[in-house]
Formats: structure tokens, C-alpha cells, sequence
């Protein structure tokens, strides 16, 4: 199954093109063009998950600096282009890229919450511009859930941002 889909940014101005792939594996496309704090970023993504929404690699671009990485999970650990460990990011079960809303996707499918059931979880947080990467830790709780999608309530328990994310029958954030 494909699934193409059009977001507009909230904060300042920019547009993100997806393109998502479902199958035997799921893999997600993405284009994110804008400007946050007066700087211009243009941020392409591939998130490659298997069937079960466990993200396997993830790599990211600044089309803009020419900065990229590749990451790749193996168990609890990622691993660096090199096959190298990154310590920092031991214990990530999934990745959060900053000017992405489909990267809340990831961990909603994931643990499939009941309403009123939350999980706290620890994401490889890519913030952009810039590509730098980071440890957070975060809590999804499950407002309502039907046929139709449902709303999430997303916790930054490091900064203490708070969200409610309405998502579609795909998981998929819609305004």
C-alpha cells in the first residue's frame, strides 16, 4: 500500500511531501522544506521499519549544508555508518526528526495504546536544522482510538512540551 501525503508546518512557514510504503516492511519518504528561527532548512528522511513499525535505519539530509547520516538499529543499540556503537543513544526504540510530524507515527503504531494506556519511551532526536542528535525521552497517552484514528496526548519529558496529535486511520497526523 501507498500513501502519499501534503503538511503544511504549524511554527513559522514550510511544506513536507511523504511518500509511505506498506508492506512487508514499511519504509517512509520525506521532503521537508521551511524556515524555523529565520533559518531556511530543506531536510530529506528515509525511516526504513519492519512490519511491526520497529525502526531498522533511518537516514537523514540537509539538502541545504550537505550534513547526512545514516543510522541503523541493532537490538537496544543504534550503530553509526561505520558499524560503530553510539552510546548516547542506547536504549532509543524509535527516531523523532524535529520538522516531521510523521515521526510521531512511528511510536503510535508501534505500541498500539488502548485509551487511557500510556507509554514512556526514549527516541533518537534529530533536530533541524543542523542534524544533531540526541537522547529524549517522551510519553505517548492514548485519548481516543476508533476505526476513524484518535488523539494522543505527546509529553517532552525533557522539556515538558505537551501535544495533543489527532491522527487518521493510517496513525498519520492530520490538523
Amino acid at each position: 500500500m501507498r500513501i502519499e501525503v501534503l503538511w503544511e508546518q504549524l511554527i513559522d512557514k514550510g511544506l513536507e511531501h511523504l511518500i509511505l510504503h506498506q508492506g512487508v516492511q514499511i519504509e517512509a519518504q520525506g521532503l521537508v522544506v521551511g524556515i524555523l528561527q529565520d533559518v531556511a532548512y530543506r531536510i530529506q528522511y528515509q525511516i526504513v521499519c519492519d512490519a511491526k513499525w520497529n525502526t531498522q535505519r533511518v537516514n537523514t539530509k540537509d539538502l541545504l549544508n550537505g550534513k547526512e547520516f545514516t543510522l541503523t538499529r541493532s537490538g537496544d543499540e543504534w550503530l553509526d555508518e561505520q558499524d560503530q556503537v553510539i552510546e548516547s543513544l542506547r536504549n532509543c526504540t524509535d527516531v523523532d526528526i524535529r520538522v516531521t510530524p510523521f515521526t510521531n507515527t512511528l511510536p503510535i503504531r508501534r505500541l498500539n495504546l488502548e485509551r487511557g494506556e500510556s507509554k514512556e519511551i526514549a527516541v533518537v532526536y534529530v533536530n533541524a536544522p543542523g542534524l544533531s542528535l540526541s537522547k529524549f525521552e517522551q510519553r505517548y497517552t492514548c485519548l481516543s482510538k476508533d476505526k476513524d484514528g484518535g488523539v494522543y496526548q505527546y509529553e517532552s519529558l525533557n522539556s515538558g512540551f505537551t501535544s495533543e496529535l489527532k491522527v487518521d486511520a493510517d496513525s498519520l497526523f492530520s490538523s
